[in-house]
């Protein structure tokens, strides 16, 4: 009885070692799939959040100074880990004004490049925030 146990045991051996291997590719795909939508979720954090300085800036200084808005907005993104360069800014005045009480619009656009291009289908999406605020 003891003999056949230990026969059974023996053919075996691998079969642990090799489910186990699976289900790592498995975990390690779905770990980097979460840290990769993570990072997508700080960028677009990082967009709105440096919208919303914007057009504060902008709101403050009575809009009149876009590229004072612009330099704002980019040295608040700087802030973050990401390329400020590839951020486009554009300061506009919906109303056809930058004076109270009109609107300020402040639209960042971003060229959203994923941590791991090769292993991600999309090679790049584009992230878009937009504040607006009435000047008074």
């Amino acid at each position: 009885m003891r003999e056949r146990t230990h026969l059974r045991l023996q053919g075996q051996r691998g079969q642990a070692l090799i489910e186990s291997l699976l289900m790592l590719v498995v975990i390690i795909t779905v770990v980097l799939w979460v840290f990769e939508l993570g990072w997508l979720m700080y960028t677009y954090s990082v967009l709105a959040d440096a919208a919303n300085e914007g057009v504060r800036y902008a709101i403050v200084h009575s809009g009149a100074d876009p590229a004072g808005t612009q330099t704002k907005v980019q040295t608040f993104a700087a802030a973050s880990m990401h390329d400020v360069t590839a951020i486009s800014i554009a300061v506009t005045a919906p109303d056809g004004s930058y004076t109270p009480p009109n609107r300020v619009r402040v639209t960042l656009t971003y060229a959203y490049v994923p941590f791991l291009p090769k292993y991600i289908g999309a090679a790049t999406m584009t992230t878009y925030a937009e504040g607006r605020m009435v000047a008074q």
